[in-house]
């Protein structure tokens, strides 16, 4: 049986994984290989870019110590919040962008 989350079909990687039953709990499972049920996963590409993504921001910083840095410099100089009403539209606009 092979069952599809996506709908996607053909998708070009087929995992094929081994499963037996074991009578115990920690118990290694003695099936015949006539015997075994194998199970087939299809991954497509986007989950595979999903993937490695989360890996990426998983292994990222928690705090990338640059931009802190640099804001706290651009906060000394006026630069950053110099101009409240400016802050205020842009973050209005981006909430506006974002419910698109």
């Amino acid at each position: 049986m092979t069952t599809r989350i996506d709908g996607n079909p053909g998708t070009p990687y087929p995992v094929r994984v081994e499963r037996t039953e074991a009578s115990e709990p920690g118990e290694r499972a003695q099936t015949p290989a006539s015997q075994v049920t194998t199970d087939c996963i299809d991954v497509t590409q986007d989950a595979e870019f999903v993937n490695r993504a989360v890996q990426a921001a998983i292994q990222a910083p928690a705090i990338r110590q640059d931009k802190v840095e640099q804001a706290k410099k651009a906060l000394a100089d006026g630069t950053l919040g110099a101009d409240a009403a400016a802050l205020a539209d842009a973050i209005i606009d981006r909430m506006l962008d974002d419910q698109k």
